[in-house]
């Protein structure tokens, strides 16, 4: 009897563990109407500045990847922690022969 409590115990803390990992470390990625922006343009330089809408959401695991001419970026979301506190990101993209930046899949910047 003892044995099965244990197993239940130690499978509970598994479910528990994995559900901790989700919200807090591995998060979900970011839609681009779940971020507020603001891009300043300096010559070839995009300057973007990225804050989460949702209270207590921070950012992390931010990508950046480029197609042709264009720009993606990406990220994660998770709930803040001690391990991801910031719910903010700013960044500088040269965007020398870029047509378009993507940020969570919508299109923030257009050279036309």
């Amino acid at each position: 009897m003892k044995k099965k409590i244990g197993i239940g115990i130690a499978i509970l803390g598994i479910i528990i563990l994995c559900i901790s990992l989700n919200l807090f470390v591995i998060g979900e990625p970011i839609d681009g109407e779940q971020l507020a922006y603001n891009i300043m343009q300096n010559n070839s330089t995009l300057e973007l500045q990225v804050s989460a809408k949702e209270p207590a959401v921070a950012l992390r695991g931010w990508k950046f990847e480029q197609e042709g001419n264009n720009v993606f970026i990406s990220a994660k979301k998770v709930l803040v922690s001690f391990l991801f506190s910031s719910g903010q990101y700013q960044t500088s993209i040269d965007i020398d022969g870029i047509e378009n930046v993507y940020l969570g899949g919508q299109m923030i910047w257009n050279s036309k």
